[in-house]
């Protein structure tokens, strides 16, 4: 996962009444919550790390094994919007217990069923629909129950968790299905019911009263976002076919009712829109490292999962001092500056594996490196350069649907990127240091990835040229307040 589960929340967190009966000590319930926080972001990272041991166990194709990812992160986009608007008319207590019972049940199915793909996809989606709500309610509980003076220090938690879950959850993931087995990653995650009476002693039982809920938003992205995948699968053109039908008439939708996950009037916002559409480019290469390196590892450099998740350990700290440090980096760079830098970064940490790709191990710790500073220099200058304009009481919808779009591209990414890992084209190899045509075939996927991030750098550079242009603000330099706004 992206730093945007972080950011989950929809309208509810923006426009949520607060609770009448509050809890007499909220914040008592925030260390069950953070830890349920982690502890899902944890074990969705841990499983999005395992598709090799999957695809050796059960005899797999590299696009098929990528469908306990994708179609995982596509629940955890679309749950983050549909628990934080439920979280409006029932109380985040039965929301978690519901959870934490998907989550029990799910992973049971998984470990069970370890021997059938079909019963452990099953057990993976209905795990991950009970993950989806742990990882956005404990920033809807916050925003719900916390002083306004607080908010930003809890949410401050949350995004160094975040970083946090994403090192723990690649490297436990690698070194658990080395030296006992990837099916006791769902043994694991049983570990998150013990947090029921927890949750039962200190989370509130109130719930703010709304008088509707978008059912047919979230229904409609996830079958674009479905049917996009599929058609990656196996490119069968039949699966376009509900993406097309599904766009059209969520169009109609956000244009002709009030009550929808988005309404048509943030599209206005020229700076929303461009942003959107440089965020989907740009994550849709957000897990290609997490998803290439212990196939490549394997086979170039005969590492098991457990020895590539550690060459993850260097870059994820490297990313987490550029997010503490991004404070400072604003007194010295505005927003189209970072952004800037930060795509180059990431389109550069592509690069160096590229050239150099069975050379030396040391150059995929470079490239992830550049890799993860550059989305954490990247994250909080390009979210404010998106909302910019948009009145803060609309900014809770702008920002979940922002998050949205990077949860729903992070998947569709790894879905091309397993299908070109699986066509083992290698037309690139020429412009490599490879020395056997599957190292070619290795370079040629992460010269793709980086072609990928380079469009997006193009297409930022064309779109806020046209914003500035057009008397757009596009220099702005992010404050604190900023930070607490990409935080939320």
């Amino acid at each position: 996962m992206s730093e945007s589960t972080e950011a989950a929340p929809s309208a509810a967190a923006g426009f949520a009444r607060q609770p009448t009966d509050r809890a007499a000590k909220p914040k008592r319930a925030v260390p069950v919550l953070l830890f349920l926080f982690v502890f899902c972001l944890v074990m969705d990272n841990g499983f999005k790390s395992l598709n090799l041991p999957i695809s050796e166990d059960l005899g797999l194709s590299v696009d098929a094994v990528s469908l306990q990812a994708t179609l995982a992160g596509v629940i955890i986009g679309i749950g983050a919007v549909v628990y934080s608007s439920l979280a409006d008319f029932i109380s985040i207590r039965k929301l978690l217990l519901a959870a934490l019972s998907m989550v029990g049940i799910g992973s049971v199915i998984g470990y069970l069923g370890q021997e059938s793909f079909a019963w452990v996809l099953t057990g993976r989606i209905i795990q991950t629909a009970g993950f989806a709500a742990a990882e956005t309610l404990y920033v809807v509980y916050v925003t719900k129950y916390l002083p306004k003076k607080d908010q930003k220090t809890y949410l401050g938690f949350s995004t160094a968790a975040f970083q946090l879950s994403l090192l723990i959850g690649v490297v436990g993931g690698g070194f658990i299905a080395t030296y006992v087995g990837w099916t006791a990653l769902f043994l694991v995650s049983l570990i998150a019911v013990l947090a029921i009476p927890g949750v039962l002693a200190f989370v509130p039982k109130s719930a703010s009263t709304r008088s509707s809920f978008d059912i047919l938003g979230p229904f409609l992205i996830a079958v674009i976002a479905g049917g996009l995948i599929m058609f990656m699968q196996a490119f069968n053109w039949i699966w376009l076919l509900p993406v097309a039908v599904g766009i059209a008439v969520f169009v109609w939708h956000i244009s002709t009712h009030a009550n929808a996950i988005v309404t048509s009037e943030f599209f206005k916002y020229k700076p929303y829109v461009f942003v959107l559409l440089v965020v989907f480019v740009v994550y849709s290469v957000n897990l290609g490292f997490v998803f290439v390196l212990p196939f490549l590892g394997s086979d170039l450099f005969g590492m098991d999962v457990a020895q590539t998740s550690l060459l993850f350990v260097p870059g994820y700290i490297l990313a987490v001092v550029v997010g503490t440090l991004s404070g400072a980096i604003a007194k010295v760079l505005n927003s189209r500056q970072a952004v800037t830098i930060a795509l180059a970064m990431i389109a550069a940490g592509f690069l160096v594996p590229a050239v150099f790709t069975d050379q030396w191990i040391g150059f995929y710790v470079i490239g992830i490196g550049l890799f993860g500073a550059g989305y954490a220099l990247m994250y909080a200058p390009l979210l404010s350069t998106a909302v910019g304009e948009i009145a803060p009481e609309k900014s809770g919808v702008a920002i979940g649907f922002y998050n949205l779009t990077i949860n729903i591209a992070i998947p569709i990414g790894i879905a091309y990127t397993a299908a070109i890992t699986n066509s083992r084209v290698s037309f690139m190899g020429f412009a490599s240091l490879a020395s056997s045509e599957r190292a070619a075939s290795y370079a040629t996927i992460f010269f793709i990835l980086a072609a990928v991030s380079l469009l997006a750098l193009a297409l930022y550079w064309f779109l806020s040229g046209n914003l500035r242009r057009s008397g757009h603000e596009i220099y702005h330099v992010h404050t604190e307040d900023d930070d607490a706004v990409a935080a939320h």
